[in-house]
């Protein structure tokens, strides 16, 4: 396994995978980011909690989104800004190693609701999917979607995960998808 270090602080040089399919790129989120992304999130606040995700209520205050970059509650997790191919700010995806096993990592995302339906998300899964299998050690990858966000499973399956379990927290379903490393 590839080694990866915490990231304590902003990125000095941060990581850019571009899809040479779909042209969406993924770059580590940096300060100079936070407001773009934290505008998408503003303006997205229903959208984003429409399922319970708790990205609307971290980022409440540009200051909080600005703070998370600056000092990452959990300085393993790799979060990127997704663009799309006209290089606007369309989203967010992070890997993030499990506690128990640091070859498995979990996909989170989000993105506006101005930008459905247009394949920037299922891209930017792909995209990161393949980076982190090829580059970051990871064995196997695994997304958790509350049971009801039929959009967010799709993603997931038509990047090649495939359900495994189901799981109950606090009296909500979770599902979770999973994708092995190609061998």
């Amino acid at each position: 396994m590839k080694d990866r270090e915490p990231i304590f602080g902003p990125p000095k040089n941060p990581i850019e995978i571009v899809s040479s399919e779909t042209g969406i790129s993924l770059r580590q989120l940096t300060p100079d980011d936070a407001r773009v992304a934290f505008d998408l999130i503003d303006r997205n606040r229903e959208h984003l909690s429409q399922f319970g995700d708790v990205t609307a209520r971290n980022y409440v205050t540009y200051d909080q989104m600005l703070n998370s970059i600056i000092l990452p509650r959990n300085p393993f997790r790799l979060r990127f800004g997704i663009r799309n191919a006209e290089g606007i700010y369309v989203g967010s995806i992070n890997v993030t190693p499990t506690v128990e096993n640091r070859e498995v990592g979990e996909i989170g995302y989000y993105i506006g609701r101005e930008f459905e339906g247009q394949g920037y998300t299922t891209s930017a899964v792909n995209a990161l999917t393949d980076y982190a299998f090829e580059n970051l050690g990871y064995q196997e990858l695994f997304g958790s979607v509350v049971d009801g966000n039929t959009g967010s499973v799709r993603v997931l399956q038509k990047a090649g995960f495939t359900e495994r379990e189901r799981i109950t927290i606090n009296d909500t379903v979770l599902i979770q998808l999973y994708k092995v490393k190609p061998v």
